[in-house]
């Protein structure tokens, strides 16, 4: 990427479109910016349309790559069974068909939305950084993991390894109740549960630099984290500490 391009990772939006549009208007992406979006961009927020909306507007003015999440995963299964298409509206499928017509079905997502999700990647690799929805298996290189472990698989702090490329990994999936950003050193989580009166998260990967919004469109003013949020990343630090060391193989 040119020098003055930034790399920026998006957390799970959930169809929550002012906490997306406060993030682009903080952020202010130019064509030489790259803009990850770690997956679930749609489902439990009302506003899912309107997100995919934006994101085929940003692919006209930066580089745009998008992971799948278990939600789109979801998403694609519904159209194969009835089964598969009522355990993805019990999981917040049916705001998704809300967005795009009131009591609406699969058939009012017209083509280019279904277009768009399809672009999803089960993971982005670059040559000291990862981006994945969920999870990852430590011993396996990125073209071996498992779709389940891509998707599905919880993020839990003290079972976490480093990956065995020596890579940061960032995912989103695991939501972060507490509104706070799940660094282990060696992995990132960034899903601060926008949806669930919590945050939508955006990072820029080399500087650190964080941005917040909630799903009404506030931005989080810098130092307004929680007391028991800091104790939580004193915690992850002792454990990222304590994480046994990486072959560069």
């Amino acid at each position: 990427m040119p020098h003055d391009s930034r790399q920026i990772a998006i957390g799970d939006v959930h169809g929550c479109v002012h906490a997306l549009d406060a993030l682009l208007d903080a952020i202010s992406p130019t064509p030489d910016d790259q803009l990850i979006f770690l997956g679930d961009l749609i489902d439990q927020g009302h506003e899912s349309r309107d997100v995919i909306d934006r994101l085929i507007e940003l692919k006209r003015r930066c580089s745009l790559v998008l992971i799948e999440g278990n939600h789109e995963e979801m998403m694609f299964a519904a159209r194969e069974s009835e089964k598969a298409l009522r355990y993805w509206e019990n999981c917040g499928g049916v705001a998704t068909l809300n967005s795009f017509r009131f009591g609406g079905s699969l058939k009012d997502i017209p083509r280019e939305y279904w277009e768009l999700l399809a672009e999803g990647l089960p993971y982005y690799e670059t040559e000291d950084q990862i981006f994945t929805h969920a999870n990852y298996q430590p011993d396996l290189p990125m073209s071996a993991q498992p779709g389940y472990q891509l998707r599905w698989a919880l993020f839990e702090p003290e079972r976490m390894q480093p990956h065995v490329s020596g890579k940061s990994v960032w995912v989103g999936h695991t939501e972060q109740v507490q509104g706070e950003i799940l660094d282990l050193g060696f992995a990132i989580c960034i899903d601060t549960a926008c949806w669930r009166y919590g945050w939508l998260t955006a990072v820029e990967v080399e500087t650190k630099q964080v941005w917040q919004a909630n799903r009404w469109g506030s931005l989080r003013e810098v130092g307004e984290a929680s007391q028991r949020g800091q104790l939580t990343r004193l915690l992850r630090k002792k454990l990222a500490d304590a994480a046994p060391a990486v072959s560069a193989n």
